[in-house]
């Protein structure tokens, strides 16, 4: 310790000799107890005053924990929000279909740290780069063996036949993929957002987000619609 901080340090007898000249100060800073430790002595134990204390003290770092996740949580869901913002902005600015399907896969990529983007599209498409195209909603569902009975994206870890119908040009390595309908259950295709991360999208998670990014491409598409 440097001279000034040996200066500056606050002494035991210090710290004696203010509270014994401010006896109320405890009572009037009661938040302080929650951080200093008290000993009542018993005889062959622990008094209940010390334990209440101790149960308290750890019900507060506690709550104090499950607040700071609440408060990342909310900056998290803040962020995402700002690039959905960012996604649906750019979306409707889109004046072709080739130029909504190079923005999806763009944005989607950057915005959203993704490895890959698939578009799936049902109908009378022309063909594009970043899409392909089925004539026949149902042959492309059953292929996934995915429905979508309440139209909700489906989330979770990629398997090798979902791989091999959405990416079939990637490495079976793990992963996990978010499934998005088109239309009503699908019927005019399917978004596939895939990230090698195999925790990044699970079914417990939520999918507000991902049903705003199905619901604003499947709006868009109406637009470019041809069937």
């Amino acid at each position: 310790m440097t001279e000034a901080k040996q200066a500056n340090a606050v002494t035991e007898q210090q710290v004696f000799d203010f509270l014994a000249t401010h006896p109320d100060f405890l009572e009037c800073h009661p938040k302080l107890l929650s951080h200093i430790t008290i000993s009542h002595q018993v005889e062959g134990g622990v008094s209940l005053v010390e334990r209440q204390v101790k149960v308290l003290r750890d019900k507060n770092r506690e709550l104090q924990g499950k607040l700071i996740e609440m408060l990342r949580s909310a900056q998290d869901n803040e962020q995402l929000l700002e690039k959905c913002i960012r996604l649906v902005l750019c979306l409707i600015d889109c004046q072709s279909l080739q130029q909504l399907t190079n923005t999806l896969n763009d944005l989607l990529k950057r915005e959203f740290d993704l490895d890959l983007v698939s578009i799936n599209l049902v109908g009378r498409w022309p063909r594009h780069d970043n899409a392909r195209v089925y004539s026949d909603a149902k042959g492309l569902l059953q292929s996934l063996d995915c429905q979508f009975p309440d139209n909700q994206p489906i989330c979770g870890r990629i398997d090798k036949k979902t791989r091999s119908v959405l990416f079939p040009s990637t490495s079976e390595a793990p992963g996990s993929v978010a499934i998005l309908p088109l239309g009503h259950s699908g019927n005019m295709g399917i978004l596939a957002l895939l990230s090698h991360d195999a925790t990044r999208f699970s079914p417990e998670m939520g999918d507000l987000f991902l049903q705003l990014i199905s619901s604003v491409t499947s709006q868009m598409l109406q637009k470019f619609k041809d069937f």
